[in-house]
């Protein structure tokens, strides 16, 4: 069975920042995934790094990608979500 793929955002936030790209790269290499985007900066929260990952991929897919994150040393959460479609999205003038 072929779930549809779809754009989801993977958000991270750590504290520790020497290697975590590379182990991340890794997690997503292992499974063939590509990266639509990656950006990594300071987090709203003391003292953390905060890594957004952009991802088109199966909602189970995504799902096991955020738990082998969250078994990364350093990581102190992964939160997921889907990213809106610009065609559903509406401007009111």
């Amino acid at each position: 069975m072929n779930e549809e793929k779809k754009e989801y955002m993977i958000t991270t936030h750590m504290e520790g920042y020497t290697g975590f790209i590379n182990r991340i790269n890794n997690i997503f290499s292992r499974r063939r995934i590509n990266i639509v985007s990656l950006h990594v900066g300071p987090s709203e929260k003391t003292d953390c790094k905060k890594l957004v990952v952009v991802v088109k991929e199966s909602d189970e897919v995504i799902q096991k990608l955020a738990q082998q994150i969250e078994k990364q040393v350093d990581v102190l959460e992964v939160h997921y979500h889907q990213v809106p479609c610009l065609e559903t999205i509406v401007h009111i003038n």
